[in-house]
């Protein structure tokens, strides 16, 4: 039996043991498969399941995290699907995406003019249903076991049936719940270095996290017993050992 994993910066593969998923993985006793990505939007985010559903890769007794993104993000561009959030990169040098100045402007145009909440809420609703459709053919077909997290508040939770239940978001419980203030997050983001936190979370909130898939109960992301409230620019360096081992860039 195995563990997949699909997702944005939550779920994205980096050099830590005591990742969220590689916990639940190793106390399972089993192998972690991850296909994550910063930045990201749904589409690209189900197109990976999708994959390996249609590749037969799923087996009985598989256990398949898929962390929903912000429905705000649109996979723009095929070969950068990381070019999702024009809120995202529009601070970031271009080089950094190995995109041209053109299709950044395209990516603008598409905020400024063509966007809208109404659209995206109906995008990620119908991705959604996609989502329960695939859940239930993945149980039927292999017996495996697909789990929703979401990591932003979206306008429609995702319950597969008979799949375990997780209300709440990761960036309102996790995320932003770890800071002392929103003063203090405006201030750690504004830095010019990345988020140094693996999957955005403190490393004893990826040991709550895992603690909890584990336990095989619904449960409310709100109501677990995070670290929280102790992150800021005056606490980072006495924190070192809850972030990465290795410099995010």
């Amino acid at each position: 039996m195995s563990v997949f994993v699909y997702g944005d910066s939550y779920a994205v593969n980096l050099q830590a043991d005591w990742q969220w998923y590689k916990q639940f993985a190793k106390a399972k006793k089993e192998e972690c498969y991850v296909s994550a990505d910063y930045g990201v939007a749904n589409e690209w985010i189900c197109m990976q399941m999708y994959q390996d559903f249609a590749d037969q890769k799923f087996q009985s007794g598989d256990t398949i995290f898929v962390v929903m993104t912000a429905c705000i993000r649109h996979w723009f561009l095929w070969d950068h699907p990381n070019i999702s959030n024009y809120e995202n990169m529009r601070n970031v040098p271009v080089e950094r995406f190995g995109i041209s100045k053109d299709q950044v402007n395209a990516v603008e145009q598409y905020y400024k003019y063509i966007q809208s909440g109404y659209i995206d809420a109906w995008k990620y609703d119908a991705t959604t249903t996609w989502i329960n459709h695939y859940a239930n053919r993945i149980k039927q077909d292999f017996d495996a076991n697909l789990i929703i997290l979401q990591g932003f508040g979206n306008s429609t939770d995702v319950y597969p049936e008979g799949a375990l239940q997780i209300k709440g978001n990761l960036f309102d419980t996790v995320c932003r719940g770890e800071f002392k203030s929103p003063e203090a997050m405006d201030a750690y983001y504004a830095e010019p270095v990345p988020d140094q936190r693996i999957n955005h979370m403190l490393k004893d909130n990826h040991t709550v996290l895992a603690q909890a898939l584990l336990a095989n109960r619904p449960f409310d992301l709100a109501d677990l017993d995070w670290k929280k409230s102790i992150l800021s620019l005056s606490t980072k360096s006495m924190l070192k050992d809850q972030l990465s081992p290795v410099l995010l860039r």
